[in-house]
């Protein structure tokens, strides 16, 4: 039986999955401090957003630093990686849909 999934459902897997390698390339595989940073700003954008918007934020509120900062960059970098799962899905399904359609004559 075949499993008929929507591609946002795919995306999603394929956004978690690789989030996940990501933050486990980050965080557990040593790295020297430049290669470090590097490798922060190169798998994990989002980042960069996290930052700018939790500083403001933290001004106000003192205590939300720790849980705005790590919710805002899980959240950016899973956007980010959805995003990137999800042009190729339908960029896929749109050219096979369309060669179809010119092959078959319909």
């Amino acid at each position: 039986m075949k499993l008929h999934w929507a591609d946002w459902n795919r995306a999603c897997i394929s956004a978690a999955v690789l989030l996940t390698l990501a933050w486990l390339a980050v965080f557990k595989i040593r790295h020297g401090f430049e290669e470090g940073v590097g490798w922060y700003l190169c798998l994990l954008p989002g980042a960069i957003f996290a930052a700018a918007i939790s500083d403001p934020v933290q001004k106000v509120i003192p205590q939300s630093k720790p849980v705005m900062f790590d919710t805002l960059l899980i959240s950016f970098n899973f956007l980010w990686y959805f995003v990137i799962s999800y042009l190729p899905l339908k960029t896929y399904r749109f050219v096979s849909a369309t060669l179809r359609k010119f092959y078959t004559g319909n």
